[in-house]
C-alpha cells in the first residue's frame, strides 16, 4: 500500500542521513488504529504498529495515545526500551506546519 511504501522510504532516508519526512499533527492523528498506529515523542514521529503485539503492558497501553503526543509515556521507559523505538521513526513533527485551527 502507498502509506507503507512512504514509511519505508522515510526510514531509508533517515538511515542514509537524508532529511526525515516532516508531518503535521493532523497527519499523525490519522494513524490511530491497531492496524496503523503512530505516536509523537520529543518531536519525532514513530510508526509503532509492528510493536503493539510485543509491548509488555499490551497494545492498549500504546493505543490510548494512537495518533497523538506520547512524550510523557515515552520518557517513563528505560534507556534500553527507548532504544527499541529508534527503528520505528518515520519522520519528525513540524510544529509550524499546522493544518487545522484550534480557535473555538
Amino acid at each position: 500500500n502507498r502509506a507503507a511504501a512512504a514509511e519505508r522510504a522515510a526510514r531509508l532516508r533517515q538511515r542514509e542521513g537524508r532529511p526525515a519526512r516532516v508531518y503535521t499533527r493532523d497527519e499523525v492523528a490519522q494513524h490511530n488504529t491497531q492496524s496503523d498506529c503512530w505516536l509523537i515523542a520529543h518531536g519525532r514521529v514513530y510508526d509503532v504498529t509492528s510493536f503493539l503485539s510485543s509491548h509488555p503492558a499490551g497494545a492498549r497501553a500504546i493505543l490510548r495515545h494512537a495518533g497523538q503526543e506520547a512524550t510523557e509515556d515515552f520518557d517513563f521507559h528505560s534507556k534500553s526500551a527507548k532504544a527499541l523505538w529508534e527503528k520505528l521513526v518515520v519522520g519528525r513533527l513540524d510544529e509550524a506546519k499546522q493544518e487545522s485551527c484550534a480557535i473555538m
